[in-house]
């Protein structure tokens, strides 16, 4: 039952369950996709917080979110639930706890990104893969954004580093009156609070909104 699980705050958990947390974020993605977790966890920049979804004492997922600035809006770093509990709607619980406890407290927009499927240089079985995990967020109510030419950091060793990569931007209403997204406002939130880099860098001329 949806009921047996809550979200707790990392540091509020045991060091016991700390490290199951560490070890259901590290089995969920590679090297060069994920940050140290003891970075994350123990020193987090301004504005970050992770929390563990847990069912009792067991831990079954981690999340990892940033406040953007003052814009009431949060982008999602990291969201993963146990490997070996997957398909048994474990990340729409996830999800569904994380929505209600930004909404909760105060937040508007939840916004991420996420590896494209038409990327060149990959296969047919990594471009499903990445197919599969946008729907699985098109089920929960997030959107692609009309954006084009966005691109991220690598953010841990691995192929490609330090270049940037294209991905792309999603985002999911978490207030009723959401309609009219601002998704300029939205790509230069992120790239300002995110990744560092303020409007008018180099780093975004390749960026478009396609309604624009």
């Amino acid at each position: 039952m949806k009921s047996d699980y809550s979200l707790q705050p990392i540091d509020a958990l045991s060091p016991a369950a700390v490290a199951g947390v560490r070890g259901i974020y590290e089995d969920g993605f590679p090297a060069y996709q994920r940050a140290d977790f003891a970075e994350l966890t123990e020193q987090p920049e301004a504005g970050e917080f992770s929390l563990a979804l847990v069912r009792g004492s067991q831990p079954c997922g981690f999340a990892m979110l940033r406040a953007l600035g003052d814009t009431g809006w949060v982008y999602l770093r990291y969201l993963v639930v146990d490997r070996g509990q997957r398909g048994q709607g474990l990340g729409g619980t996830a999800w569904d706890l994380l929505t209600a406890r930004l909404r909760a407290a105060g937040f508007t927009l939840l916004v991420w990104d996420v590896d494209d499927p038409a990327e060149p240089g990959h296969g047919p079985a990594e471009a499903g893969i990445r197919s599969r995990r946008i729907s699985f967020y098109e089920r929960q109510g997030g959107r692609l954004l009309p954006v084009t030419g966005y691109r991220a950091p690598h953010v841990g060793p691995g192929p490609g580093e330090p270049g940037w990569e294209p991905m792309l931007l999603m985002a999911a209403p978490l207030a009723a009156d959401a309609a009219g997204l601002p998704v300029r406002a939205v790509v230069d939130a992120v790239y300002r609070y995110r990744w560092h880099v303020e409007p008018g860098d180099p780093q975004l001329a390749d960026v478009r909104i396609n309604s624009e």
